[in-house]
């Protein structure tokens, strides 16, 4: 039985350079634009998640395109050969997120933005918690977003955060660990 935490690793920003959502986004208006219009409509209605999902239909996620974080990525390899479970864990759309998990063959699971669950912040922890049943993990993050999680964590493991969240979490009595981002 494998008594180490489970790691959930971020995404956008985390383990890429870029966010999906955004590139999902420029890429729908660009092909779509008056399809991308009457959706942006309807998300003020219907949210976020309704959005993502429109955007993400549309998107091939090619990851030679994009620039991967060659640390974070040995970091979660350094994991999984300690046997931990490794999750992927984003705000970008589930479609967007399977994608990767295809292409990498890294992660046991993957969960992103679905329905009308936005999986940012806060609800990542009320997912993990209420949907996976799992209390004690720890989690890759880069943003601020990522501060509920870490604090609910007693635990920082960040990689590519700005200074102004650099200043912030140096300033958090609990344990920190840099990943020093290397994005190719």
């Amino acid at each position: 039985m494998n008594t180490l935490k489970p790691l959930f690793v971020d995404l956008d920003g985390t383990l890429i350079q870029e966010d999906l959502s955004h590139l999902a986004f420029f890429y729908f208006l660009k092909n779509n634009p008056l399809e991308c219009i009457y959706h942006l409509l309807l998300f003020l209605f219907l949210g976020r998640p309704y959005l993502k999902a429109k955007i993400s239909k549309k998107y091939t996620v090619n990851l030679a395109e994009l620039k991967i974080n060659q640390n974070c990525i040995q970091y979660v390899k350094k994991a999984k050969n300690e046997h931990r479970v490794i999750y992927l864990i984003s705000g970008s759309h589930q479609l967007l997120v399977n994608q990767v998990k295809d292409q990498l063959k890294l992660f046991n699971e993957v969960f992103g933005t679905h329905d009308e669950f936005n999986m940012v912040g806060k609800n990542k922890i009320k997912f993990i918690n209420k949907k996976l049943k799992i209390f004690d993990f720890d989690y890759i993050g880069n943003s601020k977003q990522d501060l509920p999680i870490w604090a609910y964590n007693k635990k920082i493991i960040y990689t590519n955060i700005s200074k102004t969240l650099e200043k912030k979490i140096q300033k958090l009595n609990i344990e920190k660990i840099q990943i020093k981002e290397h994005f190719i």
